[in-house]
């Protein structure tokens, strides 16, 4: 396959003064402050750690066959050490591909089911946040196969209630949503996978299959109003849809990820990685802390250091400690 495909990012500095302003004048003005509109101002939704350099790197290095980089921001953020002089990047303005209604947007969510719409974006693309790594080199072929079909990595959930509506109130923001992305598709195709969650790694995208999701009669207007909301919620369909869509209309494969596992259990992770090594050798590993979790880390092809309210300091440091020691060559993308 030689077909040209584009990395997306989201990014956003959650620490400029300005930005932390507007976001709060807005959140002021629509939220009801309840715990669960609370969660909008947690720093880990906006934190910016220094970790996109070295996601950057790890493109460099391990994917150089990226064609184009759209890094989508707003508020005229932009990193200070990016060269935005590099033709293989471009930083894409809110502006850019949401309605003007929508804008300021402090919404991840909205954000993404608007990235069809970046400006000579390829066919066959792939999403990144910052907080996500190649550990070593991968083709395209790890992406998409042969028939140009995406190849879509997921997980199961370990506790799933028959009572759907009880379900649903028990698990938390993000788990409601995808549930609510599955139970869409059980409406448009008849067939459910509320069991299925996404792996936490780089996720692989058609654009035509986009577009098609978007813009189908049973989503459309939902989603048109979803894009609106400046913040998360709990009712809002995520792009989970659109990969679950994807599948449904035989453009997509699903492949079951099973990170490596290591740790003082170490004959059951032994047999483990063993039994399970296509599948291990293939799939992210999601940790919150890179230093403790390094050994897996070196088996993946890909990883991802997820951002909490529980994230302190020390972690963080761990974290940016290991980044540059695993990617310690600057790349063209940095001044």
């Amino acid at each position: 396959m030689n077909d040209k495909i584009d990395i997306v990012y989201l990014w956003v500095d959650g620490s400029d003064k300005k930005w932390q302003k507007i976001r709060n004048f807005w959140y002021d003005k629509i939220n009801h402050k309840t715990v669960e509109t609370a969660n909008n101002l947690s720093p880990a939704l906006y934190r910016d750690n220094g970790e996109l350099k070295y996601s950057l790197r790890s493109v460099a290095e391990c994917a150089p066959w990226a064609n184009h980089i759209y890094i989508i921001t707003g508020f005229n953020q932009k990193p200070k050490w990016l060269n935005t002089k590099n033709p293989k990047i471009s930083i894409v303005p809110h502006e850019q591909i949401m309605p003007k209604n929508a804008i300021p947007t402090f919404n991840s969510n909205s954000i993404n089911l608007c990235i069809h719409k970046i400006p000579n974006l390829s066919e066959k693309f792939i999403i990144m946040n910052d907080d996500t790594f190649f550990s070593k080199p991968v083709k395209p072929s790890f992406f998409f196969d042969k028939y140009g079909r995406s190849i879509v990595l997921y997980n199961k959930h370990k506790h799933i209630k028959h009572n759907i509506d009880k379900w649903l109130k028990s698990v938390d923001r993000y788990t409601h949503t995808i549930i609510l992305s599955a139970l869409k598709i059980k409406e448009i195709f008849g067939k459910t996978y509320i069991t299925y969650y996404p792996s936490h790694g780089i996720d692989p995208y058609i654009k035509s299959s986009f577009v098609e999701c978007r813009n189908h009669p049973l989503v459309k207007k939902q989603l048109d109003k979803q894009i609106l909301q400046k913040f998360r919620a709990r009712d809002a369909l995520q792009i989970w849809l659109v990969e679950l869509y994807t599948k449904m209309t035989g453009k997509a494969v699903f492949k079951k990820a099973r990170g490596y596992k290591s740790g003082k259990h170490w004959f059951s992770n032994f047999l483990y990685n063993t039994i399970h090594w296509n599948a291990v050798r293939r799939s992210p590993v999601f940790c919150f802390d890179a230093k403790m979790s390094k050994n897996s880390i070196k088996h993946a092809p890909i990883f991802c250091i997820n951002d909490s309210k529980y994230t302190t300091n020390d972690t963080i440091k761990n974290n940016i400690e290991f980044l540059e020691s695993r990617f310690p060559n600057k790349s063209e993308f940095e001044k």
